[in-house]
C-alpha cells in the first residue's frame, strides 16, 4: 500500500493538507488520484487509512478514514553503528528501520574507512533521516527512528551514561557472551532498552575495545563466522526482534 507521512500534529483532523515534499511524492512521483485510498503514519505510533481528496504536486490533501495506535516495540533499540561507505550505510539504515530500531547513532571510529567532515555532517544526517522516513512508509513501521549526529565513540559512550537499560558490542575477542544467552538474560530481567555497538570493517581498535569495556558494555559473539559490518548490524537487530516476539 502507498503510504504518506503526516508530520507535526496533522493526524488530528479529518481533512489534512500534506506538506510540499509529501505532496510532490504522492502526486508527482506516485501519481495518486482523487478518490484513491492510501495509508498514513505520523512516525509517533499513529497510523491508518485515508482517501485522497486533492492530488497536486504542491498541495495534496487527504481525508482521514481510520486511526490506530501501535504498541511500542520492546525493548527500545539503539544501534550505534560505525560509519561505512555511503551505499552500504544507506542500505543498513533502511533495513534497520524495517527491524524496528528506535535510534541510530553513526560513529566515527579509528579503523573506519569513511571520515565525514564537520561541514558535511548536517547534510548527511538529513539524507539518512529521509532514508529512514522512506523505509517507514515502505514497511509500515509507524515509529520514525531518530538519527543522531555523527559523533566519536567517546561522545557516544558519554551519552550512554544517562540512559537506562543494557549495552553491548559485537566482539571478535575470546570471552564474549553468545548473543542468545545475553538476550535471554535481558528478557528475563525485563530490560527496557538495549544499545548495540557495531564496529567498522576493521573492527574496533584495541583502544576502543578497552573504552567499551570500561564503560560497562558487554562483549557479545555472533557465532563462528566473521560478518561484514552491515550483516552484523542486521543480525543483532533481527535476533532482538526474534527474542522479544
Amino acid at each position: 500500500m502507498i503510504r504518506c507521512y503526516l508530520n507535526g500534529d496533522r493526524s488530528g483532523g479529518e481533512s489534512v493538507e500534506l506538506d510540499g515534499a509529501e505532496s510532490n511524492h504522492l502526486a508527482g512521483a506516485l501519481r495518486v488520484r482523487p478518490g484513491e485510498r492510501i495509508g498514513w503514519l505520523d512516525g509517533k505510533g499513529h497510523f491508518g487509512e485515508a482517501e485522497v481528496i486533492v492530488a497536486h504536486k504542491r498541495r495534496t490533501s487527504i481525508r482521514i478514514l481510520t486511526r490506530q495506535e501501535a504498541t511500542p516495540f520492546a525493548p527500545r533499540r539503539i544501534l550505534a553503528q560505525a560509519l561505512v561507505r555511503e551505499q552500504r550505510m544507506d542500505w543498513l539504515i533502511q533495513k534497520a528501520v524495517e527491524l524496528g530500531v528506535h535510534e541510530i547513532w553513526p560513529l566515527q571510529t579509528e579503523h573506519a574507512l569513511v571520515k565525514i567532515r564537520l561541514e558535511a555532517a548536517e547534510k548527511k544526517a538529513a539524507r539518512w533521516q529521509a532514508i529512514a522516513l522512506a523505509a517507514c512508509k515502505q514497511s509500515g513501521n509507524p515509529w520514525l527512528p531518530r538519527m543522531a549526529p555523527v559523533r566519536s565513540l567517546a561522545d557516544a559512550l558519554a551519552a550512554l551514561r544517562d540512559l537506562e537499560g543494557a549495552a553491548c558490542f559485537g566482539a571478535l575477542q575470546e570471552g564474549a557472551v553468545p548473543l542468545p544467552q545475553y538476550f535471554g538474560r535481558l528478557r528475563e530481567a525485563g530490560c527496557p532498552q538495549i544499545s548495540a555497538f557495531i564496529g567498522p570493517e576493521g573492527d574496533f581498535s584495541p583502544k576502543e575495545v578497552d573504552m567499551l569495556r570500561a564503560a560497562g558494555l558487554q562483549p557479545v559473539t555472533f557465532g563462528p563466522m566473521v560478518f561484514r559490518v552491515e550483516t552484523a548490524a542486521l543480525f543483532i537487530l533481527s535476533a532482538m526482534q526474534y527474542a522479544w516476539l
